[in-house]
């Protein structure tokens, strides 16, 4: 198969939430460069909305052995498939999704594009929140390779964003800090911190910025991205008719609760 054939099987599956057999299983071997030249087909197939930022995946090193990848990935956020809550209550319907997962993460707005400086890369914010990525696989039980996982869009599924916090010149260190406490129809299923994300969640946005170079035909980022910088918990399935929420602590304060049709 060639990559346009890649790309159109993977639409059509993300379209249908259809599961198809992996194809690193197939013993069809994509680069990185391939996959991610995969995703941005299946973009342009599925009428991809405005891209409005990123999402990072597998910056959780604590789940790598889980699914036996090795590094983070990236994908598109679009401008369809991110919410903004008003309050902190959500209902989503899953009926679009194959086999969802659900993950707490920081999500970060850049103010300014990254810029190289004395001490590395300088990542400018405008503003921090916290939000609940549902992920989701095309891939059946979530086994895949990472480049499956790359072609297929990251896993993205869509992203709510809570209330937005300010910053200040000590949010990087203040977000290692944060804590969530990930509760399931009011019992707890897991905590989690910011430092669980690489070296942080700012150290995330670093490593998209640096490994968007380092691919072809990527966009880099530039003022206004969103950027959801991955998984402070291993991701969780979801089912219709359940109730999750999440409980931030720290310079993060916030609650974000999801209810699933």
């Amino acid at each position: 198969m060639n990559i346009k054939e890649i790309a159109n099987e993977i639409s059509s599956a993300i379209s249908l939430a259809k599961q198809i057999e992996p194809f690193s299983k197939r013993s069809i071997i994509l680069s990185t460069q391939e996959a991610y030249d995969v995703a941005t087909i299946v973009g342009r197939n599925l009428g991809i909305s405005k891209v409005v930022g990123r999402k990072i995946g597998f910056t959780n090193r604590n789940i790598w052995n889980i699914y036996g990848v090795g590094e983070p990935i990236w994908g598109p956020i679009t401008k369809n498939s991110i919410s903004f809550l008003e309050t902190n209550f959500l209902k989503v319907d899953l009926s679009q999704f194959c086999e969802p997962r659900i993950e707490p993460e920081v999500v970060i707005c850049l103010k300014h594009k990254p810029e190289y400086g004395p001490k590395g890369t300088e990542i400018y914010i405008d503003w921090v929140a916290p939000a609940f990525e549902i992920v989701d696989s095309i891939y059946p039980n979530w086994k895949f390779s990472l480049t499956d996982a790359i072609a297929s869009g990251g896993l993205h599924g869509c992203l709510v964003v809570g209330k937005k916090f300010r910053v200040n010149n000590l949010t990087e260190n203040d977000l290692i800090n944060v804590k969530v406490s990930l509760y399931k129809s009011g019992a707890l299923e897991e905590q989690g911190t910011g430092a669980n994300v690489l070296e942080g969640p700012i150290s995330a946005i670093r490593y998209l910025h640096e490994g968007l170079i380092k691919i072809k035909n990527q966009s880099l980022l530039s003022a206004g991205n969103i950027i959801t910088t991955g998984t402070m918990t291993d991701a969780k399935s979801i089912y219709s008719k359940e109730e999750w929420s999440a409980k931030f602590e720290g310079v993060i304060e916030s609650e974000l609760n999801l209810e699933f049709l």
